[in-house]
């Protein structure tokens, strides 16, 4: 290394080496003067050089205190520069680890200094960007000139961050290799340039793919346009368009008259004194094609650069179609005055174009107040997916539709709504929708009353079929109960009786005449169960359930509510339906397990039973391809007027759920 530092002053280290080695020599000349003999006046000249020495040694001391006091107020303000400076400072070896940071750079890297010292920068970034780290630090050892990345960093805390790292190389002691870095916090910079490269993608984006026809204006020139745009003026390449004057492809004067440049100059102040503008315009296409333009203008600023959005939109039609409903609005006035029905005209755009008297008596709005308006905006109530959908069916497809119950009227009644396409002298042209609205009260009264009558015969049916039904199962009980059963008993004590005692007993006779009887009572039991009238629905319910045998089914009866009787053919049609749910399981579905509910509530009876049995899969319009059972369930429970639902899958078991009203 050289003797002297940047300033040309010898180092404190060689400065102590020459004194050393002056006062060596001047002990040598002494002692060997002395030992020599050596004269008086020579001795004197000596005391006088070690005096003057001294002088100099103490001038030097000085100066050395002077250069200690210089070197301490540099090094406060280095370190006041180094360690309290807003920019991370850190120093680190060839392989990356950190020799040295400053208090910036510590707060940086979220942790205190010490703990920092001799860690590798690399483990507070992401290990899939550690490369781009790596090939920084290869930068800065093939070259001395500054280097520059910006890489993301990870705290221990988990906190991210972006960090823009500078650096260089340099050569400490012993020629060892040193990276001296320099690290800002840019994730706020980051943030700011993302969000703009984001709105600026957001925004290219909504232009290039809008539907609508976009242009971009300076200086009443047109800088750029979408591809909407360029199908809208007839063109294929933006070349055709860009760069061109407002005033392109536009005819000289407007249909109503005024100059096309004295208009725009009109138009581009009123946007500027606004900031945005709205108007209809009539120009060319490169075919030659007039088309008339809605324009919606916005002034906006992009980068700094003050610029006109323009969106053009095609109205040729809607303004053909205005022409003709108005030159048919005399005609249709009298018409629709007339009608007995209210009828109302809507343009495509949904806005109220014709509205009678009747429509004036139905909603309570004047023909004046609702003209030109919108029939969602007058009636949010109409705004809804089912109306929306209904009113484009009409006006895309051109069918008609109805829709039942006008939610805006304000005279009592009913009122149903008829939506027809209106059309143009082209059958394919549907330039809006008629509206009929009548009065259904009188009809609606009419069915309603036809249903409830409807309804009585088919109760007055059931009363009939059920009582008939429970009629004849008493006949046939009765019959086995007292003619085959009595039978029955009587055989079996003839043989009793006639069992002498060297006479084996016929004990296979008697089991099956036993078992014959048990049968007949089943039989006689089922077909008029008495404890249905004698005790009711809910004993009735628990006595059939008790009555099944545990080995072949678990039935669990869960009842509730049937404490109050219900109405006697009711009752009974429960129990049977009830009793055939059980028959159906115990028949057909290979069940170990059923669960039977029966709650009532208020006005309403629900019946739910559930088995883990085989099941199947049932069809849309299911029927059994075996037995007459669930049809004849189906039948009844619409009898009642209630509902009947089948949920069933393969090796799942079935649920079927019945819901009548109590009467």
């Amino acid at each position: 290394m050289s003797d002297f530092n940047h300033k040309g002053h010898i180092s404190p280290k060689e400065a102590l080496l020459a004194l050393r080695e002056r006062a060596e020599r001047w002990r040598n000349l002494i002692t060997r003067a002395v030992d020599d003999g050596t004269p008086d006046d020579a001795v004197q000249r000596l005391v006088q050089e070690l005096q003057t020495h001294q002088i100099e040694l103490e001038m030097q001391y000085e100066e050395l205190l002077i250069a200690q006091s210089e070197a301490e107020t540099a090094r406060a303000e280095y370190v006041d520069l180094y360690d309290f400076a807003p920019i991370g400072y850190l120093t680190l070896d060839a392989r990356g680890t950190i020799q040295q940071l400053n208090l910036s750079a510590a707060q940086l890297l979220g942790d205190v200094r010490q703990k920092l010292i001799r860690r590798r920068l690399a483990l507070f970034i992401p290990e899939q960007e550690r490369a781009v780290f790596y090939t920084f630090l290869d930068a800065m050892l093939a070259s001395e000139d500054r280097q520059t990345c910006e890489l993301r960093f990870i705290r221990d805390n988990g906190q991210e961050l972006y960090v823009q790292l500078e650096g260089n190389r340099v050569t400490a002691a012993e020629n060892a290799v040193q990276f001296r870095l320099a690290l800002l916090d840019v994730s706020a910079r980051r943030a700011a340039t993302e969000a703009l490269a984001m709105s600026e993608a957001r925004f290219r984006q909504l232009f290039e793919q809008s539907a609508d026809a976009v242009v971009l204006i300076r200086n009443l020139r047109i800088v750029d346009c979408n591809a909407a745009a360029l199908r809208l003026i007839g063109a294929t390449e933006k070349s055709e368009l860009v760069n061109k004057p407002l005033n392109f492809l536009v005819p000289e004067f407007q249909p109503g008259g005024g100059r096309s440049d004295d208009l725009i100059q009109q138009h581009y102040n009123q946007l500027l004194r606004g900031g945005a503008h709205r108007f209809e315009w009539y120009r060319s296409t490169m075919r030659g094609e007039y088309k008339w333009l809605e324009v919606v203008a916005t002034y906006i600023n992009v980068n700094g650069e003050q610029l006109v959005h323009a969106v053009w939109r095609d109205i040729t039609q809607q303004r053909a179609a205005q022409e003709q409903l108005r030159a048919e609005k005399e005609f249709s006035e009298n018409l629709l005055d007339n009608s007995v029905d209210g009828i109302i005209a809507l343009d495509r755009w949904g806005r109220v174009t014709a509205w009678n008297r009747e429509a004036e008596k139905y909603s309570g709005l004047l023909e004046a107040e609702v003209v030109g308006q919108e029939i969602f905006a007058l009636f949010p109530s109409l705004d809804t997916p089912e109306w929306q959908q209904r009113f484009g069916q009409v006006l895309h497809s051109g069918e008609q539709t109805v829709l039942n119950g006008l939610p805006f009227i304000v005279r009592p009644g009913h009122y149903d709504a008829y939506l027809v396409p209106l059309r143009g002298e082209q059958q394919d042209d549907i330039s809006g929708v008629l509206v009929v609205v009548r009065d259904m009260t009188e009809r609606n009264r009419l069915i309603e009353e036809t249903t409830q009558l409807k309804l009585s015969q088919q109760q007055e049916v059931l009363s009939a079929i059920l009582t008939t039904e429970e009629a004849e199962r008493k006949r046939i009980a009765e019959a086995l109960h007292n003619g085959v059963g009595q039978l029955l008993y009587a055989a079996k004590l003839h043989l009793e009786t006639h069992a002498g005692p060297g006479r084996p007993r016929r004990d296979e006779a008697h089991v099956l005449l036993n078992e014959a009887i048990r049968m007949t009572r089943t039989i006689s039991f089922e077909l008029t169960p008495g404890i249905l009238e004698d005790f009711g629905l809910k004993f009735a319910l628990e006595e059939l359930a008790r009555r099944i045998p545990r080995g072949s089914l678990s039935v669990h009866l869960h009842l509730s509510g049937l404490e109050q009787p219900l109405p006697r053919l009711m009752e009974v049609a429960v129990y049977r339906i009830v009793q055939e749910l059980f028959n159906n399981i115990i028949k057909h579905a290979r069940a170990q397990e059923a669960f039977i509910h029966v709650v009532r509530e208020n006005d309403k009876l629900a019946i739910s039973v559930e088995d883990n049995g085989q099941g199947f899969e049932p069809t849309p319009n299911f029927v059994p391809r075996h037995g007459i059972g669930l049809p004849g369930l189906q039948n009844r429970v619409g009898l009642l007027g209630g509902s009947f639902t089948i949920n069933s899958r393969p090796g799942q078991g079935t649920i079927v759920s019945i819901e009548l009203p109590v009467k």
